[in-house]
């Protein structure tokens, strides 16, 4: 039961991202990436996106695949990078202009990479 003088509103966590592009940043927590969280990513690809073949975005592409692919994240390190997680299966990652699909799937927690990217 609150009271005249309590405030109900709900304050956000906030952590220090400790790597990628946003070193030393702070980020606020979403109440579903607060808990150590873990997906792998399966696949990086542009969805249904028609783009253009040429260097800089084949270049785009084989870089997040490079990075991406075959890694589990924690939701957090996912979201301090910029991606989006839209449920248990799919991402968004904006890099160069391009909106990239990442294909993901929960996991039990941090594990090594279990494949090379495709060249």
């Amino acid at each position: 039961m609150s009271g005249p003088n309590q405030d109900s509103t709900v304050v956000p966590e906030s952590y220090i991202v400790s790597e990628g592009k946003k070193h030393g940043a702070t980020r606020d927590v979403r109440p579903e990436a607060a808990h150590d969280r873990f997906y792998t990513v399966l696949r990086v690809h542009p969805g249904d996106a028609i783009l253009t073949d040429n260097w800089h975005t084949n270049q785009l592409l084989e870089h997040t695949r490079a990075n991406f692919e075959g890694y589990t994240f924690q939701m957090r390190t996912l979201e301090a990078w910029g991606a989006v997680v839209e449920n248990d299966h799919r991402a968004y990652y904006t890099a160069g202009g391009r909106v990239w699909v990442l294909d993901i799937e929960p996991a039990p927690g941090k594990r090594k990479r279990f494949w090379a990217p495709r060249h």
